[in-house]
């Protein structure tokens, strides 16, 4: 593991969420594909920690981040699962969105990705649905 600055430290118990726009990501019984969790064609997967943030917080967010796009739900695991997966979580804010980071450190290929997607997506399990009055 190489050495992050202290602000840029994700503790393995964090919750991380990550927001979702494609009914192709989704099972109609709201289990999440793998697809949810592969960053390709990018070489990090944007994900929102919940760092003090409350649940009607990161729905918000969540809804911010394709405006253009209905946000149909988010899969929320712990930063650990990535972790065992030779992956790094990487706080990196934006405007707009300080618990904003990226999980790194992915291998290079479609396939091969694919392969620590489904173990990540076997862990979140269902997929909290949107709410519908977020306004």
């Amino acid at each position: 593991m190489t050495e992050e600055e202290p602000d840029k430290y994700v503790s393995s118990n964090e919750l991380l969420a990550r927001f979702i726009f494609y009914k192709s990501y989704l099972r109609q019984d709201l289990s999440v594909r793998p697809d949810a969790f592969i960053p390709h064609p990018w070489p990090d997967l944007s994900v929102t920690r919940h760092l003090s943030l409350s649940d009607t917080e990161i729905w918000k967010i969540g809804q911010a981040v394709q405006p253009s796009k209905p946000l149909l739900g988010r899969a929320d695991f712990q930063a650990v699962i990535a972790q065992q997966l030779n992956l790094r979580v990487v706080a990196d804010p934006v405007p707009g969105n300080p618990n904003h980071a990226n999980i790194k450190d992915w291998p290079i290929g479609k396939p091969r990705q694919k392969s620590i997607a489904q173990e990540i997506a076997a862990t979140v399990g269902k997929a909290l649905k949107a709410p519908v009055d977020l306004a």
